[in-house]
């Protein structure tokens, strides 16, 4: 009798057993399906806004656990959808750096890419984030259809920093057709970037810093850093000399320096100095003390990457300015 029984649980054990690993199987078939399905620029900067600050619970721990077991995804670190393949961890040899002008043209990247759109209901913002170059693009590995670029590197980079209390509002105002209706010729994005920066201040007179994000176009090996065994997308700071506001804008960018490479060492790659004598208003940052332009990794930098170093910016900015703000007040 007690044999039957044990032979019974033996059995509803198995069929158990079987039902979990098919009901796995049929999750693991479904997350791939969906992953196929094509999406575009602003579905995906949604996903990873809204997937990255939902909070914990037990139900969702265990789901996560289950799908990071299988597949390797992890829900509290969307970029992982991105691809099923481990990044490479072998850290890389950086070799000597040289800084390459990128040969930007909008018209390239038009059909490829689409302008971001975020909710900008920010209340006496601080810190204004644009991009002069809004299209400059990104690796699109693990993307169907897409091609991911700066200005979604702004919008997450802004939403990054209004979450940790850093009131900051980002321009998604498509400015290649900004500068054709006004009549300017395509290559002046940095005339029209200035148009924005000014309308910005009117709009939101409590602004104390600019960010102008771009990407850079130096190959990979310079561009991405292993640091604890994640792969980052470099930055670098970009200093107009011929600007009146060098002095104090040079301030900011090496403090920023500082605590980036403090906390996440060789992230940066320093402080690119540009002598332009005449280019006063170099980069617009003739037009605030506290106006500064990053590099955010280069073209073949995947999202993996840059949404990595945007958690280490978002981090190092909101301290340096938490940090700049008690200065002020001592």
């Amino acid at each position: 009798m007690k044999k039957a029984k044990l032979k019974k649980k033996k059995k509803l054990s198995i069929k158990i057993l079987l039902l979990f690993l098919l009901f796995i199987i049929s999750l693991v078939l479904t997350i791939k399906k969906i992953y196929k399905i094509n999406i575009n620029d602003k579905e995906y900067l949604s996903f990873l806004i809204n997937e990255s600050y939902k909070n914990n619970n037990n139900s969702s721990f265990i789901l996560r656990s289950i799908l990071k077991l299988f597949t390797n995804i992890d829900t509290s670190k969307p970029e992982t959808l991105l691809s099923f393949s481990k990044v490479n961890d072998s850290p890389k040899k950086i070799k000597e750096e040289f800084k390459k002008e990128d040969d930007y043209n909008p018209e390239d990247y038009e059909n490829k890419t689409s302008y971001i759109q975020v909710n900008n209901n920010v209340s006496d913002p601080v810190l204004y984030i644009y991009n002069t170059h809004q299209l400059e693009t990104y690796n699109e590995e693990g993307l169907k259809n897409m091609v991911p670029n700066v200005m979604m590197a702004g919008s997450l980079l802004s939403e990054k920093l209004n979450k940790q209390g850093i009131k900051t509002v980002f321009e998604d105002t498509n400015l290649y057709n900004f500068i054709s209706e006004m009549g300017l010729p395509k290559d002046e994005l940095y005339g029209g970037s200035r148009v924005f920066i000014s309308n910005a201040k009117e709009k939101y007179p409590t602004l104390k810093y600019y960010i102008d994000l771009h990407r850079d176009s130096i190959n990979k090996d310079i561009s991405t850093i292993n640091i604890n065994n994640k792969n980052y997308a470099r930055i670098l700071f970009v200093l107009g000399v011929t600007n009146p506001n060098y002095n104090q804008n040079k301030k900011m960018m090496l403090r920023l320096n500082e605590i980036v490479n403090k906390n996440y060492p060789n992230l940066s790659r320093g402080i690119y100095e540009v002598d332009i004598p005449d280019w006063p208003e170099i980069y617009n940052q003739d037009m605030d003390n506290n106006a500064i332009l990053i590099e955010l990794g280069a073209k073949d930098n995947t999202m993996n990457e840059v949404l990595n170093t945007i958690d280490a910016l978002s981090n190092s900015i909101s301290e340096y300015i938490k940090e700049d703000k008690w200065k002020k007040y001592i």
